[in-house]
């Protein structure tokens, strides 16, 4: 992790010499103004806020694969990535400029994440019935296509020059994040990791089944409600700073899960850290490959996840 981190300081695509780049990262008086800004007010903060975007999907992946027993859930599963991108599309096309300067597109992208997940809230809870998880996904699916279709209908009848915007922003990019958005991020998933390493014992329950749980003492309607919100938060808070990043919730808790097994005191921390070292990794990746162009997060990210997710696939075959 230390590594990466430092390569995704030390490489971008400005040419940097070694020597001001060692002057910059000691802070000597011989640093070229210019060479400090890009390191410390571009990279920095950039590297340090795509750790934490990986790390909080990675962890929300786990969270809601264990509480749905679904394999092919992910922290999008709720509509929230779908929600999240109408809304902001919508911010970009039709919105004042200024308007949008204002408010800021992560804070109207957060909004438009709650609203898909009250929504799926709405439509999975029965009263008198506890929540079933395959209602839930089945309800993140509908939410999911009928955003996308909204996004699809602003996209095709919006002005080219902002629709090229917020297709920007849709392939995921954390180019804009900057020093105020490290502060957000670490609460965000400090709020959630500290409850979910110390909620481990009735995540490994839930596997057992909903029956199981309870019989062991597992509010499990309860710590659903609590799962939903708190992916929820890292979700929109990941969404709001680097746009829509897909596939690292839901390959990466898999990869753990072969490399440490189910036990969640294990699998939480190795998730998170696997999560953080692959998109830092991707994100180098994006500001090198064809430098000076800048490839989006997203595409390349869903590109490197396709193989990891063939070969979880046969291993899962075999072991049917």
């Amino acid at each position: 992790m230390f590594l990466s981190m430092l390569a995704g300081i030390l490489w971008g695509t400005a040419e940097l010499s070694w020597a001001e780049r060692l002057h910059v990262l000691t802070r000597s008086d011989d640093a070229p103004r210019g060479v400090s800004l890009i390191i410390w007010q571009w990279r920095v903060p950039r590297v340090l806020a795509v750790a934490l975007i990986g790390a909080m999907l990675a962890l929300a992946g786990v969270l809601m694969q264990s509480t749905l027993r679904n394999p092919m859930a992910d922290p999008y599963i709720m509509g929230l990535s779908s929600g999240a991108s109408a809304a902001a599309v919508a911010a970009l096309i039709w919105l004042p400029e200024g308007v949008v300067q204002m408010i800021g597109v992560p804070v109207i992208s957060f909004l438009g994440a709650g609203v898909a997940f009250a929504m799926t809230l709405l439509l999975s809870v029965r009263r008198g019935h506890s929540l079933d998880p395959n209602i839930v996904i089945l309800a993140g699916v509908a939410i999911s296509l009928m955003f996308q279709s909204v996004t699809s209908f602003f996209l095709y009848i919006g002005d080219p020059h902002a629709s090229r915007s917020a297709l920007g922003w849709l392939m995921g990019s954390a180019a804009g994040a900057d020093w105020a958005d490290i502060p957000v991020l670490v609460a965000g998933f400090g709020l959630i990791a500290v409850p979910a390493f110390r909620y481990a014992p009735s995540l490994d329950a839930m596997l057992l089944g909903d029956q199981r749980a309870l019989a062991l003492g597992v509010r499990v309607d309860r710590l659903r409600v609590l799962v939903f919100t708190g992916t929820v938060l890292l979700t929109g808070l990941a969404v709001s700073v680097a746009g829509i990043v897909g596939f690292v919730g839901l390959i990466l808790p898999h990869l753990a899960r072969l490399l440490a097994g189910a036990r969640h005191r294990v699998l939480l921390p190795l998730a998170t850290v696997l999560g953080a070292l692959t998109l830092v990794i991707v994100d180098l990746l994006c500001r090198t490959l064809l430098a000076p162009e800048e490839l989006p997060l997203g595409v390349l990210m869903a590109l490197f996840a396709a193989p990891p997710f063939i070969l979880i696939l046969r291993r899962a075959r075999r072991a049917v």
